[in-house]
C-alpha cells in the first residue's frame, strides 16, 4: 500500500493561521500552532457507553472456547436474530447460512451433540415466531395442541455424564433461551427470567464465532499517572505488543526511553520533544512510521493507514489490536498550520481492540480516558480525518 502524509516535512505557501488548507477534498481552518494536552483532557469527556445488549455479545465472551475432541459430536450453531431478539439452535449448515444470508447474526458453536442419545424436539409457533427445543415428548404433544408446530428432532441429548444445557425463560416475552454457560443464565435470571432448570445435556462445548463481536482486552497505561504527558503513542503501541507477548516485563517509562527522535521537527520523521514534557509550541508526537520502531520488538507489525474502519475491525477479528490516530477524547478536529505543514493539534492515538457489529460499536484503550466502548460512527468520524493505523500481528 503506497502511503501519503499530509505535507511531509514542510508547510505549504498559503498554511498559516487563520488560512486554510485542503485535507481529504476539504477546506479546513488552521488554528494557531498550538498543541492540546491535559488542559483539554481534563475539560472534556470521553464518548463512553456501555455494551449494546441488543445481543449477548458480552456474556458470550465468556463462553468456553474449548473445541471438541470426542468422537462422533455435531456442532450446533447458535444463531441470533437482532431484531426479535430470538436466538436458534441447529445442526443443519445449510439451515445456518440460510439464516446469515437473511440477516441473522451467527454466534459460533453453542455446544457439541452427540450423534446418537435422547431426542431433543424442536417446535414453532406460528403466532409469536418462537422456535422452542424439548426432550419431553409430553411437553413437546402438549404444545402442539395449542398450536405449535412439530418440526423435526433438532439434535440429540448426551447423558447425565454430559455438560448441562439450562433453560431460562423471559415472563414478559414468553420466550426461551439455552445455554450451557452457567454465566449467562445467572446474568438473565438476575435481569428477570426464569430458571427452568437443566434442558438437557451437551456432549462437549461449543466455540465462539467472531464475526459479529469480539474483545481483546488489552492492557491499559495511564500517560498521566506514569508521568508521560505526550507519550500516547507509545502507550498505545506498548498495550498492542504485550498482548501479542512481547516486552511483557517492560513499563511505559522503559519503553519510551527507546522511542526514535525526529531530526527535522516533523513527527512523519520520529517523535518531536520528548514524551515526558508537554510544551504547546512543541508538536509532540510521532505518526505511523513509529511502525519501524515497533519492528524492534515483533516481527510482524504494519504500518496499515488509508485502511477503512471495516478494515481496522478485521484485523482486531483476528485477534490483532491497532494503533489508531484519533484527538483527545474524540472531541473535533482541529487543525494547525506547523513548520512542518498542517497538523491536528488535538492529536492523540488508541488502541483498537473490540467491536460490536449488532450495536454499532467499538472498544478502545485509551491512555488518557482508560478503556471503553463507543459508538462506531464517532470513532470512524474522527479516524477516518487521517486514516493513521498500526496493526501489531
Amino acid at each position: 500500500m503506497a502511503l501519503v502524509f499530509l505535507n511531509q516535512g514542510k508547510a505549504l505557501a498559503n498554511e498559516v493561521p487563520g488560512g486554510t488548507a485542503t485535507i481529504n477534498g476539504e477546506n479546513v481552518v488552521l488554528e494557531a500552532p498550538v498543541k492540546s494536552g491535559q488542559v483539554e483532557a481534563n475539560d472534556t469527556q470521553a464518548p463512553k457507553e456501555e455494551l449494546g445488549q441488543n445481543d449477548s455479545a458480552n456474556l458470550r465472551s465468556r463462553m468456553a472456547v474449548v473445541p471438541a475432541t470426542q468422537a462422533q459430536t455435531l456442532a450446533i450453531y447458535r444463531m441470533y436474530n437482532a431484531n426479535s431478539g430470538e436466538h436458534f439452535y441447529t445442526k443443519n449448515s445449510y439451515e445456518r447460512d440460510s439464516l446469515k444470508n437473511i440477516g441473522w447474526n451467527y454466534e459460533g458453536v453453542g455446544w457439541q451433540a452427540p450423534e446418537s442419545g435422547s431426542p431433543v424436539y424442536r417446535l414453532y409457533n406460528p403466532n409469536s415466531g418462537e422456535h422452542f427445543y424439548t426432550l419431553n415428548s409430553y411437553e413437546r404433544d402438549d404444545l402442539r395442541k395449542h398450536g405449535w408446530n412439530y418440526e423435526s428432532i433438532s439434535f440429540n441429548s448426551a447423558d447425565s455424564t454430559g455438560i448441562p444445557v439450562y433453560r431460562v425463560y423471559n415472563p414478559n416475552s414468553g420466550w426461551h433461551h439455552y445455554t450451557l454457560v452457567s454465566y449467562e443464565r445467572d446474568s438473565l435470571v438476575k435481569a428477570g427470567w426464569r430458571n427452568e432448570g437443566v434442558a438437557w445435556y451437551a456432549a462437549n462445548n461449543g466455540q465462539q464465532n467472531n464475526d459479529n463481536y469480539r474483545l481483546l482486552g488489552v492492557r491499559n497505561y495511564d500517560q498521566y499517572a506514569l508521568g508521560a504527558p505526550s507519550g500516547c503513542e507509545g502507550a498505545a503501541l506498548l498495550q498492542a505488543l504485550q498482548y501479542k507477548g512481547k516486552i511483557t516485563n517492560w513499563g511505559l517509562v522503559q519503553f519510551l526511553n527507546t522511542i526514535p527522535k525526529s531530526t527535522d521537527g516533523s513527527p512523519n520523521s520520529g517523535f518531536v520533544g520528548s514524551p515526558f514534557v508537554e510544551a504547546p509550541n512543541v508538536y509532540s508526537a510521532i505518526y505511523p512510521p513509529l511502525s519501524n520502531w515497533a519492528k524492534n520488538y515483533a516481527a510482524n507489525v504494519q504500518n496499515i493507514s488509508g485502511t477503512s474502519v471495516d478494515g481496522l475491525i478485521n484485523e482486531v477479528k483476528n485477534g490483532n489490536p491497532v494503533v489508531a490516530w484519533v484527538t483527545i477524547n474524540f472531541q473535533p478536529v482541529r487543525w494547525g498550520a506547523w513548520p512542518f505543514g498542517s497538523a491536528v493539534n488535538n492529536n492523540h492515538a488508541v488502541t483498537l481492540d473490540g467491536f460490536n457489529k449488532s450495536s454499532n460499536q467499538v472498544h478502545v484503550s485509551d491512555s488518557i480516558s482508560g478503556s471503553y466502548w463507543l459508538n462506531r460512527s464517532t470513532f470512524e468520524t474522527i479516524y477516518n480525518a487521517r486514516k493513521y493505523a498500526v496493526a501489531v500481528r
